[in-house]
C-alpha cells in the first residue's frame, strides 16, 4: 500500500510573521515532506521554487482561483511550470461563482474537466477542493458528488477536506471509499464541535485520524496536506500537526 507524503498548505502559516524562507525552514524542521501553496506565495514563481529548494521541500500542488484559470489559463500554467507544480487547485467559490442546483453543478463539472483538459497539454493537472456548500442535498445529489460525475477523470480529481466534511456531518472515509483513486489530495483538517472557530490542530479534536489514514493507503492517496484556517500560533500548529500525522502514520 502507498505510504503518502505530508504537506503543509501554507495558508496555515499567513499570519507567521517570519519571512519565506524562514517559513520553509520551520516547515522542513517539524518534518514535511513538502507544502501546498497559496499562488505563487506573492513572488515570482523562479524565486519560490529556489526557496523551496533551499529548504529541501517538494512542492505538493498550488491553490489557484478558478478566476484566474478562466481569466488567464496561458499565464497560469506558464507560471506553475517555471514553480514545477505538478496539480493546480481551485480552492473555493466565490458566491456568485456557485451553482444552485443539480444542472449548475455538472455544468461546472464539465468546465473544470475542460480546464484540466487544457492543462494537461500544458504538462498540468487539475483538482478540486471543495467547503461546506458543496455537501449539502441529498446522498447522491450533493454539489460535490454531481461536479464529480459529471467531469471526466482523467482531467479532474478531487482534493478532500476532512474539516469541512465532518463540520458536514459527513466521514471522511466514507468518501475516501466513495472515490476512490480520484482523490490526489486529502487535506487534513481537525475540528471541535462548539468551538468557534472549529479548528484545531490535527490530533486535538474528533477526526478519527488513523482510521482516515487507514483508508488513504487503501486507495493510495499520494499526499496528505495539514491545513488550519484560523491558528492562534501558526508555527506550533504547524508542528504539532505533523507530530500527530507523523505518529498516526508509523502506527498504521
Amino acid at each position: 500500500m502507498t505510504v503518502p507524503a505530508l504537506g503543509l498548505q501554507l495558508y496555515t502559516a499567513r499570519h507567521a510573521g517570519v519571512s519565506l524562507d524562514e517559513l520553509l525552514a520551520a516547515v522542513a524542521a517539524a518534518g514535511y515532506d513538502g507544502v501546498e501553496t497559496v499562488g505563487t506565495q506573492g513572488v515570482a514563481p523562479a524565486a519560490l521554487r529556489d526557496a523551496l529548494a533551499r529548504a529541501g521541500l517538494a512542492l505538493a500542488s498550488a491553490h489557484v482561483p478558478l478566476v484566474e484559470l478562466r481569466r488567464d489559463l496561458a499565464g497560469v500554467a506558464a507560471a506553475h511550470r517555471t514553480l514545477g507544480t505538478p496539480l493546480v487547485v481551485v480552492p473555493w467559490l466565490d458566491a456568485h461563482e456557485r451553482p444552485t442546483d443539480v444542472a449548475g453543478w455538472a455544468a461546472l463539472g464539465r468546465e473544470l474537466a475542460a480546464l484540466g483538459q487544457a492543462l494537461q497539454g500544458e504538462g498540468l493537472a487539475l483538482a478540486y477542493h471543495h467547503h461546506d456548500f458543496e455537501l449539502s442535498g441529498p446522498p447522491g445529489e450533493e454539489g460535490l458528488t454531481v461536479l464529480a460525475d459529471a467531469a471526466d477523470p482523467d482531467h479532474l480529481t478531487l482534493e478532500l477536506d476532512t474539516g469541512w466534511l465532518l463540520a458536514s456531518g459527513h466521514e471522511p472515509q466514507r468518501w475516501l471509499d466513495a472515490h476512490g483513486s480520484r482523490v490526489t489530495r486529502l487535506h487534513l483538517k481537525d475540528l471541535e464541535p462548539g468551538n468557534d472557530p472549529p479548528w484545531v490542530d490535527v490530533g486535538d479534536g474528533v477526526l478519527e485520524l488513523e482510521a482516515v489514514l487507514d483508508a488513504v493507503r487503501v486507495h493510495g492517496v499520494p499526499w496528505l496536506v495539514v491545513e488550519h484556517d484560523a491558528p492562534s500560533d501558526p508555527l506550533t500548529t504547524l508542528r504539532r500537526s505533523a507530530e500527530a500525522a507523523r505518529r498516526a502514520l508509523r502506527q498504521g
